[in-house]
């Protein structure tokens, strides 16, 4: 059996300012730092064999520390970056909506309809994404991993093992930062154990 972790980054100082991120990054707020540090109590006994994570500074962060004094490298690459969004990164979400209206609702509310004039698509984003994971568990078959990547990116990942369309790609759960999901590969076949976790909040203030 394959037991694969993916995990959210912790809040950055852009989530807090509603900025939309993408290839753009933003480091991890003090409450990121301290989610990221919860996240790492609660899998301290579990025997990570790989170590992913995006390239992005936010993930590295979020990486290191859920990686504590393991004896295993963090692999980084580029496949596990967010959504290419163009001319939003870095930009308020409220102003994106009021200058693009009809673009930001298909971003949320309709992903399949989802054009943009630059960055990736939702297909795009699959077709960058998913060869990735089908490799990379090709590789750790029977192992235990685990994957520091984005909301974006985890939802097209989550939503592939559980066969959902692209057109309900953004239905519930919502992920929070640093949410978990665990999968486990039997047969080849997924089986979901948790999807969008967050009981590792140690104080229910910080619980959204």
């Amino acid at each position: 059996m394959t037991k694969l972790y993916l995990i959210r980054h912790g809040e950055t100082v852009w989530n807090v300012e509603r900025r939309m991120q993408g290839h753009m990054d933003s480091p991890l707020s003090s409450l990121g730092e301290q989610q990221a540090l919860w996240l790492s109590y609660a899998l301290k006994e579990v025997p990570f064999e790989a170590l992913y994570a995006s390239s992005s500074g936010r993930t590295l962060q979020t990486a290191t520390i859920i990686k504590g004094d393991r004896d295993i490298a963090i692999q980084a690459s580029d496949d596990w970056r967010e959504m290419n969004l163009g001319a939003w990164e870095g930009r308020i979400s409220d102003e994106i909506e009021a200058l693009e209206p009809d673009s930001f609702h298909a971003f949320w509310r309709n992903p399949e309809q989802y054009r943009p004039v630059q960055g990736e698509s939702y297909p795009d984003l699959q077709a960058r994404v998913l060869p990735a994971l089908e490799r990379m568990l090709a590789v750790h078959e029977g192992q235990t991993i685990a994957l520091v990547s984005h909301t974006v990116t985890l939802k097209v990942i989550m939503a592939y093992f559980e066969k959902r369309a692209l057109a309900e790609l953004w239905n519930p759960p919502y992920f929070h930062p640093t949410c978990l999901s665990v999968v486990e590969m039997v047969n080849k076949e997924p089986h979901i154990r948790l999807h969008a976790d967050t009981s590792h909040f140690e104080d229910e203030a910080f619980g959204f």
